[in-house]
């Protein structure tokens, strides 16, 4: 097996935050931040290491124990390829139980490298058990990850460690090449197992991350009836603004939820005007590009981006801080929005195209620095995962 590299970009809510919850559409991109994994074949070794950047830890695999635990899993369903992840998850619980048992660190660092592991485990049994013809992992390798996406920021970063891994594992075990990966079928593969290393991180997700960072471009999602590529022109310059305000999304649902409960007829109709929002943002989204008329979409989509805004304020899901980014940005005369669960997390401000020779674009970007922001000027909308060679 050669050296290769993989990229999978993080992911942005252009809109439809939480009206996705009530099964209202939503559109998703990809961002220009990604996710880099790096593998390197080590022929004389035995063991798989893992060297994490962002979380600061690296994990081990011996493959003698690795490859028993496999030919137990084939004896113990013998007729099954694969059919049920869930009965693979389970007995790769109990052996990363065992790894970890004795344990009394109960700090959410250790909790979330417990989950890594766990996810790097099953997702390479799944590839192993599912490869094309049976095999066993005979020479190691060593895998380095680091990202540029915040983690636990709603970027989709967890979903884009994911998708890298799935797509590495899924090649060392000969479900396809560095030039096949792109074949529908193997993308959706991707895809699926991205999908169940998002259910080990965070228990019921919705789909839409695992298919934005695969396959890149624009997505419209409604829950529980799957996706639609929206035929864009090219991708989007935005900003993406960190509040540095960390919050819980699942508290956050829950606050808008009971706001619902409350007054049905009142968030009902907020939810209508967020699907209109989608509906009269596609065409613009799609033809955005063409040089035909585009100053006057541009403006269309600043509209909508503050329209959006006002109604994800009106359902309580702003902050202090992102108040203090808004105004920064409206005062320069750029438009913005919260994208994700809102009550600190990132705003997301829409960037003209040739910003960069803009100055009012670089006083923006000094006057969120100077007031503690974290800024990134990146596109959303631009390519999903891809697979390098770096042998060539």
């Amino acid at each position: 097996m050669n050296k290769f590299q993989i990229i999978a970009p993080g992911k942005v809510i252009l809109h439809g935050e939480h009206a996705v919850v009530y099964k209202k559409p939503a559109l998703a991109a990809a961002v220009g931040l990604s996710t880099k994994l790096l593998f390197y074949p080590q022929p004389e070794s035995d063991v798989a290491i893992f060297n994490l950047e962002t979380l600061n830890c690296t994990f081990e695999i011996q493959l003698k124990q690795f490859n028993d635990f496999i030919k137990d899993i084939r004896e113990k369903y013998p007729e099954n390829k694969l059919d049920c992840t869930a009965k693979l998850l389970e007995d790769v619980r109990a052996v990363i139980a065992k790894q970890f048992d004795g344990s009394t660190n109960n700090s959410p660092k250790y909790q979330q490298s417990q989950k890594t592991f766990l996810a790097i485990y099953y997702l390479l049994a799944g590839a192993v058990l599912s490869a094309p013809s049976e095999l066993t992992l005979k020479s190691g390798f060593k895998i380095h990850i680091d990202t540029e996406l915040n983690i636990g920021s709603g970027l989709g970063s967890s979903a884009s460690f994911g998708a890298t891994l799935a797509a590495a594992f899924l090649l060392i075990t000969g479900h396809f090449d560095e030039k096949s990966y792109l074949k529908l079928e193997n993308r959706a593969l991707i895809s699926q197992w991205a999908f169940e290393s998002e259910r080990i991180m965070h228990g019921t997700p919705s789909g839409v991350d695992n298919t934005v960072v695969t396959y890149g471009g624009m997505l419209r999602f409604v829950k529980g009836q799957g996706f639609q590529s929206l035929n864009i022109q090219r991708p989007l310059n935005i900003m993406l603004v960190d509040s540095r305000v960390n919050r819980s999304t699942a508290d956050i649902v829950a606050k808008v939820r009971h706001l619902w409960e409350t007054f049905p007829k009142v968030i009902d109709s907020i939810w209508d005007a967020c699907e209109e929002i989608v509906a009269d943002a596609i065409p613009l989204y799609e033809s955005f590009g063409n040089a035909k008329d585009d100053s006057v979409k541009f403006e269309k989509l600043e509209r909508l981006f503050q329209i959006n805004n006002d109604l994800l304020k009106a359902i309580g899901v702003t902050h202090p801080k992102l108040e203090q980014i808004f105004a920064i940005a409206f005062k320069r005369g750029f438009f913005s929005k919260i994208t994700g669960a809102g009550a600190g997390g990132f705003a997301v401000v829409l960037l003209p195209e040739n910003y960069e020779s803009n100055e009012v674009y670089w006083k923006l970007k000094e006057e969120l620095e100077s007031a503690g922001f974290g800024v990134q000027s990146t596109t959303a909308g631009g390519e999903g995962l891809r697979i390098n060679d770096l042998d060539d």
